[in-house]
This record gives C-alpha cells, structure tokens and sequence, in this order.
C-alpha cells in the first residue's frame, strides 16, 4: 500500500495550510482520509513525521492513525504525501470555537489529549519496545477531535525519539 497509495487518492478539498504545506481531505477505498502535502523543501520534515508514526507500538486512540506515506511526482514536480485518519470536527482549537461544552464533554477532551500525550511520552520495554517520543509542538490546533467526543495528537512534524 504505501508506495501506490497516492495514485489512489482522489483529493476533495483543501483543508488546512501551514509552514510544511497542506491539508486535503481525500477519497481513498470509499473513505475519507486526510492527506498532508508537504513543500519539497520540507523533506527532511516529511521524513521525520512518516519515521515517528512507524515507530513500533505507536498505535494508539488517541494518536492520530497513520495510513501511508508516498512520494507522488514526474521528472519536474514532487509531491511528499502522509495519509491518516480524516476527522471531520478538525482541530480541537476551531472546535472549541463553535462548540458549547458541558462539563462532562470537557472532562472527555482533556483525558484522552492526556491519554494520548502519556502513550507519546511512555517508553515501552520489550523486544520490540517504543522509545519515548515529545512532540515539541503541543497546542490546540495540532490536536484533533474525533467523531465520539475524544480527542488525538497529530502533527508529529517536530517530534524526536528519546534514544
């Protein structure tokens, strides 16, 4: 999948715009996913996010899921790809923005940004441990708020491995 799966995207709309490049919501195997297009310049970033989410036991609910990562170009343009999970409720910072929170609802946002922050954090020990990761880029908009109320850590651009 993941050196073939750029071709497959069909991209809906732009999303996002940052200091990397883009966000689009894309069309892939009938589902929505989001897909962020990184600037040539910012390989060395591309590469780095696409290394921290195959880290061993990174998977997580509260870690934003990664689907694949792909080089898409010709001779004269090259497109550096890095397919997730798509959240339509987007960031936790527009959301916060537009929505109205019981105290329950809040409760609910706060634990799992947590849950996900501790699972970055957490050095796991075994044969094929995972190494404790900080994302050095915390805020708001790099955390997303899923369908059911919960929210997970994107946005791996400036994050390193603790070795």
């Amino acid at each position: 999948v993941q050196r073939t799966i750029a071709k497959q995207i069909q991209m809906v709309k732009q999303i996002g715009k940052g200091r990397y490049g883009e966000v689009w919501m894309g069309k892939w195997r009938g589902e929505k996913v989001a897909v962020k297009v990184f600037f040539t310049m910012e390989e060395a970033s591309w590469f780095r996010e696409t290394e921290i989410y195959q880290t061993v036991l990174m998977r997580h609910e509260n870690i934003l899921g990664f689907i694949a990562a792909d080089i898409k170009g010709t001779g004269s343009w090259t497109q550096l790809y890095l397919i997730t999970d798509y959240h339509e409720n987007g960031s936790l910072y527009d959301y916060l923005k537009s929505t109205t929170l019981d105290t329950k609802a809040m409760l609910k946002l706060a634990y799992s940004s947590v849950s996900g922050l501790c699972h970055l954090h957490t050095e796991i020990f075994s044969t094929q441990g995972k190494p404790a990761i900080a994302h050095r880029d915390l805020k708001s908009k790099n955390i997303l708020v899923k369908k059911n109320g919960t929210c997970c850590i994107a946005d791996l651009g400036l994050a390193v491995k603790f070795i």
